[in-house]
């Protein structure tokens, strides 16, 4: 898919701009979480959804679990950068897992008891983690290339469908959405320059649609008036 040792050295061809797009896109991927963090507090819902969050907390946490092989094997700036970024994301991934618990509770399983809907959400998430398993070792991707653009605009499709399913604006943002698109150009910026893999049409194609999708998202969400949550 992409050469590993050519790629990083590409990465060293252009350190400052791919450096600048790195910036970018951890900026752009706290500032995600950050607004639903407080978005759920105050709208008391649920705002990443639960198989985004369950996979972006996989997703990351597998790359900060091989500490060894990023600072003792490709012992790059690169990716050590990337390690760094990656443990806090994982706190947050966490936070948002938790938030569904806190918040989804009557809102998709108001059947079940609080600790049958505790112990789904933990083996939704390790459903979601052998999933992620199988698709990771499946996958020529060892540098996280492809799944760092993947996951930057994963649970994009699912907020379209929390929002059929409310029929209102609750945990939606439009910058949440401006966010994913960013993340995802940065990312196939940086990585464009490393391999001409990013620059073929498939990729392109992923880009082109996921470039589109959060942008119907924000026109579908401004179809609601903007939510206010229930005082208590």
């Amino acid at each position: 898919m992409y050469g590993y040792q050519s790629s990083l050295q590409a990465i060293d061809a252009h350190t400052a701009e791919i450096m600048t797009y790195l910036s970018i896109t951890v900026f752009a991927a706290f500032f995600y979480f950050v607004v639903a963090f407080v978005m759920a507090i105050k709208q008391k819902v649920y705002v990443v959804p639960f198989i985004g969050a369950a996979l972006f907390f996989w997703h990351d946490l597998t790359f900060v679990l091989q500490y060894d092989l990023w600072f003792h094997v490709y012992n790059h700036w690169w990716v050590k950068m990337w390690w760094y970024s990656l443990v806090g994301t994982v706190a947050f991934e966490l936070l948002m897992i938790w938030q569904v618990y806190r918040y989804g509770h009557m809102e998709l399983w108001p059947n079940l008891s609080r600790g049958a809907f505790g112990a789904l959400i933990v083996l939704g998430t390790l459903g979601t983690g052998a999933m992620w398993y199988l698709i990771k070792v499946s996958m020529n991707d060892e540098l996280f290339f492809i799944t760092f653009v993947v996951t930057a605009v994963f649970s994009v499709p699912f907020h379209t469908a929390i929002m059929s399913r409310r029929q209102s604006r609750a945990g939606q943002s439009i910058v949440m959405n401006l966010a994913t698109i960013v993340m995802m150009w940065c990312e196939t910026a940086a990585f464009a320059s490393a391999d001409p893999f990013f620059k073929s049409p498939p990729f392109l194609i992923f880009v082109a649609a996921f470039t589109v999708w959060p942008l119907v998202n924000i026109y579908l969400m401004l179809q609601f008036p903007k939510y206010q949550a229930a005082k208590a």
